[in-house]
């Protein structure tokens, strides 16, 4: 469950900031194979939300519970509300797995099939003037 991603195709193991980099990305390169994926949330993402929101509301319940007045418990709930919100998100890139891309096609790159054609261009044009 609390494990880093890894590349679908050569099992790279992603460090901890490099997750953290390619969150906002659609289509993420291995840099080692180079084959492109993308991300998406693991099943277990849900339920880290739950337990961390439930231990925020358990916890702010019970200060609540022991304090008399709410203007004085006003910070410790709001230190609490604020530590739930940087664990979920230091917690969440092991909440991530990297996927395989369904559509084959975005793996060609253009440019090497355009270069393939001048080639192949240059190729005919010499043939030609050869056969002249």
């Amino acid at each position: 469950m609390f494990k880093l991603p890894v590349c679908p195709y050569c099992h790279t193991v992603y460090s901890y900031g490099e997750v953290k980099k390619s969150e906002k990305k659609e289509i993420i390169k291995c840099y080692h194979c180079k084959n492109n994926f993308k991300q998406g949330r693991a099943k277990g993402f849900l339920f880290l939300a739950f337990i961390i929101v439930a231990l925020a509301v358990l916890i702010n319940k019970a200060i609540l519970n022991l304090t008399a007045d709410i203007v004085t418990s006003l910070i410790p709930l709001l230190a609490i509300s604020l530590i739930a919100v940087i664990l979920f998100i230091i917690l969440s890139p092991y909440f991530i797995e990297f996927k395989k891309i369904k559509n084959e096609k975005i793996k060609e790159i253009p440019s090497v099939k355009i270069t393939d054609d001048i080639k192949l261009k240059q190729k005919r044009s010499i043939k030609k003037r050869n056969n002249e």
